[in-house]
């Protein structure tokens, strides 16, 4: 009888070591895995933002939001493990919400800022609203470009309505209607 319990321990301790080595080999794969996607994704943008002719201003709301949910991360203990692909994830995330702020307009894409979607086809764009904001330092205009489809992508240009106008009509064409209106 106690032979046996003593086996059962023995089984239960090597099962369990078993685990848990399987299971840092699990994170170890899934962290790289991680960063092998996001470093693809870095590219895509990377190559994306390459391509902008027509800058709009840098949408600092994505490096916020990253900070945040690296903040709530540390805070429940989720990035205790501070190995060399934890410390890799974390900067590979801080690098593409960096990247992710930049938008405009590129030769055959609008470019907006986004994970889920970074570019849309002219093609797909149906209308486009530029709201004038009043601003004492410099223009600034907002342009929310609906689709097809019915979603609707927002950017911020630092030009004057007419600027951002000619600048939309190069990428568009006459086709897509524009319209002008203020926030006041």
């Amino acid at each position: 009888m106690l032979r046996e319990k003593v086996v059962f321990v023995i089984i239960k301790v090597r099962f369990l070591t078993l685990i848990n080595t399987f299971r840092g080999k699990i994170m170890s794969l899934l962290y790289i895995s991680f960063d092998i996607l996001l470093i693809g994704y870095i590219f895509y943008s990377w190559y994306w933002q390459a391509n902008i002719d027509y800058k709009a201003r840098f949408r600092s709301s994505s490096v916020i939001w990253a900070l945040i949910f690296l903040l709530i991360g540390f805070y429940l203990d989720y990035f205790t493990d501070s190995t060399v692909l934890m410390n890799v994830f974390i900067a590979t995330f801080l690098l593409m919400s960096i990247i992710d702020g930049v938008s405009g307009l590129a030769k055959k894409r609008l470019v907006v800022s986004g994970y889920f979607k970074r570019t849309v086809k002219y093609s797909d764009i149906a209308h486009v609203t530029l709201i004038t904001v009043p601003n004492p330092k410099k223009p600034t205009v907002m342009a929310i470009f609906q689709t097809n489809n019915r979603q609707a992508y927002y950017l911020r240009f630092s030009q004057q309505v007419s600027d951002v106008i000619v600048n939309i009509r190069k990428y568009l064409g006459s086709n897509v209607g524009i319209e002008v209106q203020s926030m006041m």
